[in-house]
C-alpha cells in the first residue's frame, strides 16, 4: 500500500514538470462581471513587483536590452522574462488568452531591440515563416513604466487594410493602422481614420 501511495505521489509530481514556467501565458481568467464581460485581474505575483516599482524600492533600467535580440540574456533574463517587463505586459494585457500571443518561441523571429521616440524601448517578435501574419511589439519606458503592447493577427487582412490591436494599462484596447512596429520609423502607430 505504501508503494502504491508513493507511486501516485511521484506521478503527480512528475506530471506537473511539463507545465510552462511563463506565468504571463497561464494566468487564470478574471471573474465575470454583471454584464457578462470578463473582469480584468492581474496575477497575484505581479502585485509585489508593481508595488515595489511604485514605491521606488529599486531602480530599473531596461536600456541594457537596446541592440540585443529579445531572446538574448541580459542580467540573467531574456527581455520577455525580465520581471519588470512581465509585470508591464501583465498590466497592459490582463486577458491571458490575448497575452499568450506575446511570446518568444524557439525558432521565432526577433529583431534587435530599439530605442524609439521619447527614449522608449521597443521589442518586436513574430512567428517564424509567418511574421507577416502574426507579430507583436512591446513598447515601454526604460524603467518599465507606461507599457504599450501591440498584437497583430493578420488572418484575412490584405496589406493595405492591416490593423493591429494595442493595449495599455487601465484602457480598453484600440485598433491602429498597420502591423506592430519593429523600428523607430514605425512608432508610434497611426490611428485608424474613417473616411
Amino acid at each position: 500500500m505504501k508503494v502504491l501511495a508513493l507511486t501516485v505521489l511521484a506521478f503527480a509530481g512528475i506530471s506537473g514538470c511539463g507545465q510552462a514556467a511563463n506565468s504571463l501565458d497561464r494566468q487564470p481568467a478574471g471573474e465575470t462581471t454583471a454584464t457578462g464581460a470578463p473582469e480584468a485581474r492581474l496575477a497575484p505575483e505581479a502585485a509585489p513587483q508593481r508595488a515595489a516599482h511604485a514605491a521606488g524600492a529599486h531602480h530599473v533600467d531596461l536600456t541594457a536590452y537596446v541592440g540585443k535580440y529579445p531572446f538574448d540574456v541580459v542580467n540573467g533574463h531574456r527581455f520577455l522574462d525580465n520581471p519588470e517587463v512581465k509585470a508591464a505586459i501583465l498590466a497592459a494585457v490582463p486577458d491571458a488568452e490575448k497575452r499568450a500571443a506575446v511570446v518568444f518561441e524557439k525558432g521565432g523571429l526577433g529583431l534587435p531591440i530599439k530605442q524609439v521616440q521619447g527614449g522608449r524601448i521597443l521589442a518586436w517578435g513574430g512567428a517564424n515563416h509567418a511574421e507577416d501574419r502574426y507579430n507583436w511589439s512591446v513598447v515601454l519606458a526604460p524603467d518599465g513604466s507606461a507599457p504599450q503592447v501591440c498584437i497583430y493577427d493578420g488572418l484575412g487582412y490584405e496589406d493595405d487594410s492591416a490593423a493591429s490591436q494595442w493595449f495599455e494599462p487601465g484602457q480598453p484596447s484600440v485598433m491602429k493602422q498597420g502591423k506592430c512596429p519593429s523600428d523607430a520609423e514605425d512608432y508610434p502607430a497611426a490611428q485608424i481614420v474613417a473616411g
